[in-house]
């Protein structure tokens, strides 16, 4: 392959690398082939950015080292720093890049209440890299869901204020199993194998099953192929379904789309239904007022029809 004419950088997380790849792909049809450096974890999702994308992955805890030689591998003319921290700053030097800069002021006026709202961060990604908004994320599908009706709940998570609280998550396994005829799958990480086991053991309905990572992203990417809808927090699964074409609906506890990792508009969503909300620009661990309200005025039957809606039923 010819040399590259462009390395961006995204070395985390999952949602944000989905959201680069309007600007990826831009770079790829204006500029040639463009190294995309990311975690090693994440290659399955840039494998599917479409033609003239070179994956190059970094294994987690690389080190400065580490980012600095994969920098010097791509000797790419153009740079652009999707990650804007300190480490890729410093692993970049003397070369010049552009670089996304998080507008914290904006941020903290936000989780305060002001009311404003984040533009859309896919879109600030195609604007640095010349491109024209609106961005729209795509990941190549590699298999279309079949004939079996199959709804995907995301369960667990890294942040516990973003995720479905568990008794909801059974709670609707059954609507979509008693009402729907519909088989469940269980989505989560190596973490979460824990409370999926209980939230299925709840469920109390055969015609459940689970993914707790085995198979890592990749993995993760065919369940959701396989589905009729999904039902997500906001999540990096749920931007996977989003630029798979995969059914959705995303699920807002304590974060909402004016952080600006979802347009404000063209998605199927609930919530956040607490006036606090979002009070964390990831989620958060724990609830400051003590009452979870996001997440406890969560209805299932709520989320089950507004799932049957998106799906056509």
């Amino acid at each position: 392959m010819a040399r590259p004419g462009s390395l961006v950088i995204r070395l985390h997380s999952l949602g944000d690398v989905v959201l680069a790849q309007p600007a990826v792909a831009h770079l790829a049809r204006t500029k040639g082939p463009v190294v995309f450096l990311t975690r090693r974890e994440y290659l399955p999702a840039a494998s599917r950015f479409g033609g003239g994308v070179i994956p190059l992955g970094l294994e987690k805890g690389h080190g400065l080292g580490g980012l600095r030689e994969a920098v010097k591998a791509a000797d790419a003319p153009f740079i652009l720093d999707l990650q804007g921290s300190a480490a890729t700053s410093a692993a970049l030097l003397p070369r010049r890049a552009a670089r996304f800069r998080t507008d914290r002021a904006l941020r903290r006026r936000i989780l305060r209440g002001s009311g404003d709202s984040m533009p859309y961060r896919a879109d600030r990604f195609l604007l640095l890299a010349g491109g024209r908004p609106p961005a729209k994320p795509v990941l190549e599908r590699r298999s279309e869901a079949g004939r079996k009706r199959i709804a995907g709940i995301v369960c667990g998570g890294r942040w516990p204020m973003k995720a479905i609280p568990p008794g909801v998550c059974s709670e609707l396994a059954r609507l979509f199993i008693d009402l729907a005829d519909m088989e469940v799958v269980f989505l989560g990480g190596p973490s979460d194998s824990e409370i999926i086991g209980r939230i299925a053991s709840e469920t109390v309905r055969p015609g459940t099953a689970s993914y707790c990572g085995e198979e890592g992203v990749e993995g993760l990417i065919g369940r959701i192929e396989s589905l009729s809808v999904l039902v997500a927090p906001d999540s990096g699964p749920a931007h996977i379904a989003s630029a798979l074409g995969t059914r959705l609906v995303v699920v807002f506890t304590s974060t909402s789309p004016s952080l600006g990792f979802w347009r404000s508009s063209g998605i199927a969503s609930v919530g956040p239904l607490a006036p606090c909300s979002p009070c964390h620009r990831h989620g958060g661990r724990r609830c400051r007022k003590g009452t979870r309200q996001c997440g406890e005025a969560l209805v299932p039957r709520a989320l089950f029809e507004a799932a049957m809606k998106e799906a056509g039923c």
